[in-house]
């Protein structure tokens, strides 16, 4: 049952950033919308729909660098400091080596090191973005933020798979299946949370429009 609401819970962004497109325009928001359009087009059309035969190798490692390579553009352009802004390069010069050389060998089964590795890098970006948000002087309510909501996604989702990253591929077929759960739910919880940044109206923060409007 889990699996299945995750699937569909793909579907929950990609519609709500294009009903309330007037909403989303900037922010690195149109980077999110296409990752979640690359996610459920990956589960859906390529592999749930036209049964192509496609080894586990290109599958998992193609979508790990794709899905590393979408969330630190997302970074890089939303990160404000200069030195900040240089991690996702250090990232990327360490993660890139890494998932292509895993490809090369065209090992089967979860690719555990990439995935790790990514998970890792990712919620350093995060902790960053969240770091220079709070710090931002022109944002009283991080909360009110629609990039909050985006990153909160990420962290969240990768820190509570990353350990499930790191053993994944030593899983047995009943271990996967019980304990991809956990990846399952926290995609629901990502999901969630990119809609609630795409719903959210793109607005001043309140304690600075009150300032304005009593001035």
């Amino acid at each position: 049952m889990l699996p299945k609401i995750a699937f569909y819970s793909e579907i929950l962004p990609i519609v709500l950033y294009l009903l309330l497109l007037s909403r989303n325009k900037g922010e690195g928001l149109r980077v999110i919308f296409f990752y979640c359009c690359f996610s459920w087009l990956t589960e859906t059309i390529i592999f749930n729909r036209l049964h192509l035969h496609i080894p586990d190798y290109i599958h998992d490692s193609g979508f790990t660098i794709l899905e590393f390579t979408f969330i630190s553009y997302f970074a890089y352009t939303s990160l404000q400091g200069k030195i900040l802004k240089k991690i996702p390069l250090i990232g990327a010069l360490i993660f890139y080596p890494v998932a292509i050389i895993y490809f090369t060998r065209k090992q089967e089964g979860f690719d555990s090191m990439p995935a790790s590795v990514e998970a890792i890098l990712i919620i350093t970006y995060c902790i960053l973005l969240l770091y220079e948000q709070i710090n931002n002087p022109e944002v009283l309510f991080v909360y009110n933020t629609k990039k909050f909501w985006v990153t909160i996604a990420f962290f969240l989702y990768f820190s509570s798979t990353l350990f499930l990253f790191l053993y994944a591929r030593n899983f047995t077929q009943s271990e996967y299946a019980k304990y991809w759960n956990i990846n399952n739910f926290f995609e629901i919880l990502k999901n969630i949370l990119f809609s609630v940044s795409f719903i959210l109206n793109k607005s001043k923060d309140p304690y600075l429009q009150n300032l304005t409007s009593d001035a």
